[in-house]
């Protein structure tokens, strides 16, 4: 029975034990199959449940809002199951064309499973993170966010789009701007790890409240000295329904790394909301101060060790509504501190003040003051005491009393100046300003207060060295005064290495400078310097030049509120005044220099910039219209410029001579122009960046000495548009020189969309008068000319059309001619046709320059009865100028045809080129012709230097530096002659002469019964010409003449 009774009681054990464990199992696994359960239903109607709050929210609101995907999201708020809103934007409008002003990356909406399985959908938690909102409040009142809602002053009747009982809240990485756009200020809050709980206990409401956020204070944008202020709250708040008051329980706040206790309360009225909160320091340290100092500020006070007795307290009480703020008093100080920086053991003793802050009594930044009393400071060497009073934070009025002497060596290593290498001096300070007496005082306080002198500065042998600059500041001494609001720098010099600089000046009023009044301010400045060393001042290695003697006035005139937040150029009067400088290497003295320059709202107006350099003076005046547009980086519109510029006596070396090097022609280097008159006008048109500009020139007059020409009249326009140069009927009178000119040019390198060309045309044009030509006396080193070859052509056409021209003393009439060029450096000249010598010269072909350094010139010439005694030409021959006239005179017609190589001023040199001539001239006389000169034996007679023609016509050859001479007859002054041969231009002769045998034995009896010698024949003798008479048989003597005509020899030769 016991046996059995023991089976039985094993059995039951077992059995407990299985069920235990299934009931354990079972209820394991319940939460799960409810969680289970519940995202299933609530994911089947979960994808309802947003559209419906989106249609809801659509259906109210002016804005739109949208999401673009939704999850169910089980875990990541538990015990709450949230809908998980990706891409939530609300815009101001339907049409969404503005950037969105709320925008979150993922919003959680929490709800509790037991409210869900009840079909209640109450939101329990909300969890926003990666968004921001972005509040902006319009000049008119409204706001963006209220008008995006749709929320208007009465109370709508609209259903809520969903019901809300909230326990907790979280907010990560999310940004809160605001920004009033009647006003300067605007505002930024950076929220992180914002964590809330809230729970309802006894009819209230109770909140915990933990998180970080940066707030920024932006004054037209620009950050203010409270910025990027880090703040964590650790708040604890309980907010009476019945009351409808928020109590702040004692809690902490930490501005950076000081700690404050807030406390006060909240009280929710209809009118808006009704603060009492007071702030006290907890930490007895510098952080507290620091903690409302700039970052910069703040951070480098962390460099020091820092001991004293620390307060701070401050309240804030009062309304904040539409056209209402609280008031807000704080108070601060220290007693029995100092700054010690421990690695220098450098250290400011005897630190103390008092201050205090409030914003007055309007609540408002205009009515706010700060002030700082009894501040003292004593550092190692000197002393620094002063009192600080601020009021009108929107313009601020400020009343400074400063006593200071800083010995600056110590200043260095106190505050580790490290740009300021080895830095001593002192400096002296005392000042007593008091702009607050103009507020409070009366007219005879204020009549003595501009009496007295109200702040002193003084710099005593300052010496430092910056950081990476190679020399020095040494020996700087000032001395500056305020009174009355003006300030006086009496002196200001200093050295650097070589250089020294002396400066004074003044600035009539200071205050109007500080608050932006619109009242007249005048700043002078004088500077001296006996040297300036640019290249040492520069460092750049660029710049040898130095300045010596150097003396110079500035000013301006302006109201003082335009010299701030001027879009490109303030507005005012500016003035250079006696400025005096000689530069070495530009070996000129600039003195009695006088700018004025008047800057408007569009024009910049250069109304006077006169000065003298050396002996020459000069006058600039232009005007700048729609001046604004050269500063924008899209220009558009038109904007021009109208200037002249007058000279009494001009020298232009004085302008083009640097380093030793005058940059003239050697016959303009001693040129000068008296009465010089220039005055134009620039229109530019602009649209996407510069499109055209017409500079038209209205006037240039003039002399000059040197090349006795006398500007008039001249005239032109200039035009570019779109990459193209057009210049129109340019041109005036130059001495006896009247001429116009054509050109257009493509000055970009893409497709032409027109042609190249210049066009000349001239009443007369005298090119030796132009170019400086004095004539043929002295050889030219021809290989030395400007060669046009070695630069750049283009394919352009070109033509000219003149009355008159003079080129080396020959007065060329009608001469019309049209050329082109290629980029192969082709010069082609198609036509060209003259009057010249009483004749006419015609011509074609074209010069070869692709080798700049062997210029070739193929020409076919026809010439129409030329006189050359008329006709100066010059030709070169193994280094030698030849004139062609020298041994011939008459008229010339005929044809040449040839390959010339010239050199770069177009001189040919015949050793080197060939040519056939097919000539015949007319009444010709052979002046000093070598062969006929070697036969003055036979004709003691005659006139041998003077030999007359009648016609002389052959074709002639030019080859290797000689002229081949097939045999003609010649019906001269001598007789009848036949004659061929050879003429080097070298003047080495091989000819072949056939004199009639009668004319030999007249010669012959002549020397044998004594006729007159040779000295008794007059040299300008003109002997008659003599005619072959072609029906008479005649017998010739043959004679061979070779050599040179100091050296040569005849002989008989055979027919």
């Amino acid at each position: 029975m016991s046996r059995a009774l023991a089976v039985c009681v094993g059995n039951f054990k077992c059995l407990m034990k299985v069920w235990i464990k299934k009931v354990i199992i079972a209820l394991f696994a319940l939460p799960f199959f409810l969680i289970g359960l519940t995202a299933a239903v609530f994911a089947l109607k979960q994808e309802a449940i947003t559209q419906k709050a989106i249609d809801a929210a659509n259906g109210q609101f002016l804005g739109k809002l949208t999401v673009e995907n939704s999850r169910i999201s089980v875990l990541s708020d538990f015990p709450y199951i949230s809908i998980d809103l990706q891409g939530v934007a609300f815009y101001e409008n339907k049409d969404k064309n503005t950037r969105p002003f709320y925008r979150a990356g993922d919003l959680y909406v929490g709800f509790n499973i037991w409210d869900i399985l009840r079909g209640n959908y109450k939101v329990k938690s909300i969890r926003i993170s990666e968004g921001h909102v972005d509040v902006v409040k319009y000049p008119n009142g409204d706001i963006n966010l209220l008008l995006a809602k749709g929320i208007q002053s009465k109370k709508s009747e609209q259903e809520e789009i969903m019901e809300f009982d909230l326990a907790k809240l979280k907010i990560n990485n999310f940004s809160i701007s605001y920004e009033d756009l009647s006003d300067t200020m605007s505002y930024r809050i950076h929220l992180d790890n914002w964590k809330s709980s809230i729970r309802k206990r006894d009819g209230n409401f109770e909140f915990d409240l933990d998180g970080k956020l940066v707030f920024d204070l932006l004054r037209k944008g620009l950050p203010t000295f409270f910025f990027n202020k880090h703040i964590r709250l650790d708040l604890d708040l309980i907010y009476d329904l019945e009351k409808q008051i928020l109590n702040l329980k004692p809690s902490s706040v930490m501005l950076g790394e000081a700690l404050f206790e807030a406390k006060g309360k909240v009280d929710v009225l209809e009118e808006g909301i009704d603060l009492d909160l007071k702030l006290d320091g907890q930490k007895p340290d510098f952080n507290i101060i620091a903690a409302f100092l700039p970052d910069l500020v703040s951070q480098a006070l962390k460099e020091y060790h820092n001991q004293g007795e620390v307060f701070f307290k401050g309240s804030v009480k009062g309304l904040i509504a539409e056209g209402h703020s609280p008031s807000m008093n704080f108070e601060f100080g220290c007693e029995n501190a100092f700054f010690l920086r421990a690695e220098n053991n450098r250290k400011v003793d005897d630190l103390r003040f008092y201050g205090f802050f409030t914003n007055g009594e309007e609540k408002s930044l205009k009515t706010s003051e700060l002030r700082i009393q009894n501040f003292n400071a004593r550092p190692d060497q000197g002393i620094f005491q002063g009192d600080l009073i601020i009021r009108n934070f929107e313009d601020p009025y400020v009343k400074v009393k400063l006593n200071a002497d800083i010995d600056l060596g110590f200043v260095r290593e106190f505050f580790r100046l490290d740009a300021f290498e080895g830095m001593s001096g002192q400096v002296l300070l005392s000042m007593d300003f008091d702009e607050l007496v103009e507020i409070d005082a009366s007219t005879a306080d204020l009549a003595r207060l501009k009496q007295s002198v109200q702040s002193e500065l003084s710099l005593r042998d300052l010496n430092f060295s910056l950081k990476g600059y190679p020399y020095p500041v040494q020996e700087v001494n000032a001395y500056a005064m305020m009174q009355a609001g003006k300030i006086t720098l009496r002196r200001l010099n200093f050295k650097i290495k070589d250089s020294d600089i002396e400066l004074k000046g003044s600035l009539s009023d200071f205050p109007a400078l500080f608050h932006r009044f619109s009242k007249p301010i005048d700043l002078n400045i004088e500077a001296k310097s006996k040297l300036l060393d640019l290249g040492q001042l520069l460092d750049n290695g660029n710049t040898e030049e130095k300045i010596h003697d150097l003396t110079l006035r500035f000013g301006f005139t302006a109201q003082a509120d335009e010299l701030f937040d001027f879009a490109y150029l303030p507005k005012g009067q500016f003035r250079i005044e006696d400025f005096h400088a000689k530069l070495e290497n530009y070996p000129h003295t600039f003195h009695d220099f006088d700018v004025e320059v008047y800057v408007g709202e569009k024009e910049l107006d250069v109304r006077k910039f006169k000065g003298e350099i050396n002996d020459s003076d000069f006058l600039l005046k232009f005007k700048v219209q729609n001046y604004p547009k050269w500063f924008k980086d899209e220009r558009e519109g038109a904007s021009s410029i109208r200037g002249v510029f007058q000279s009494n006596k001009l020298k232009i070396s004085d302008l083009m001579t640097y380093n030793g090097v005058d940059y003239l022609p050697e016959s303009w280097r001693d040129e000068k122009i008296s009465s010089l008159n220039f005055q134009g006008k620039l229109d530019l048109y602009f649209n996407d960046g510069l499109q055209s500009a017409d500079f038209i020139l209205e006037q240039l007059t003039g002399r000059m000495q040197m090349h006795p020409l006398k500007l008039e009249h001249f005239r032109g326009k200039v035009n570019w548009d779109k990459g193209y140069l057009s210049i129109k009927d340019f041109g005036g009178k130059m001495g006896a020189s009247e001429f116009a000119f054509d050109l257009g040019l493509n000055m970009r390198d893409s497709v032409k969309t027109r042609n190249d060309y210049f066009h000349l045309r001239a009443a007369a044009l005298d090119l030796d008068a132009l170019l400086g030509f004095k004539g043929f006396e002295e050889d030219t080193n021809h290989a030395e000319a400007f060669n046009i070859f070695k630069i750049p052509f283009r394919e352009m056409e070109f033509s000219a059309d003149i009355k008159r021209l003079n080129y080396h003393f020959n007065w060329l009439e009608d001469i019309r001619a049209k050329a082109r060029t290629n980029s192969n450096h082709f010069l082609h000249l198609d036509t060209l046709s003259l009057r010249v010598a009483k004749g006419s010269l015609g011509m074609k072909g074209y010069f070869n320059g692709s080798n700049p350094d062997e210029i070739y010139l193929h020409a076919a010439l026809h010439a129409e009865k030329l006189d050359l005694d008329k006709l100066l030409f010059k030709l070169e021959h193994s280094g030698k100028d030849i004139m062609i006239n020298d041994n011939l005179k008459g008229s010339i017609s005929g044809n040449i045809e040839g390959r010339f190589l010239v050199y770069p001023d177009l001189t040919p040199i015949i050793d080197k080129s060939e040519a056939k001539l097919a000539l015949t001239v007319y009444d010709g006389t052979l002046l000093n012709f070598a062969p006929f000169s070697a036969l003055s034996d036979y004709f003691s007679d005659r006139n041998l230097n003077r030999v007359r023609f009648d016609t002389l016509s052959n074709t002639f050859e030019l080859k290797e530096g000689a002229l081949i001479i097939p045999r003609m007859n010649i019906n001269s002054s001598l007789g009848f002659l036949e004659i061929s041969g050879r003429q080097g231009l070298d003047m080495d002769m091989n000819y072949q002469i056939r004199i009639p045998w009668s004319l030999v034995t007249q010669v012959g009896a002549r020397a044998l019964f004594g006729g007159r010698s040779r000295e008794e024949v007059d040299p300008d003798q003109e002997d008659a010409i003599i005619f072959r008479d072609q029906n008479r048989r005649v017998r010739f003597l043959n004679i061979n003449m070779q050599g040179r005509p100091d050296n040569y020899r005849v002989s008989l030769g055979r027919r």
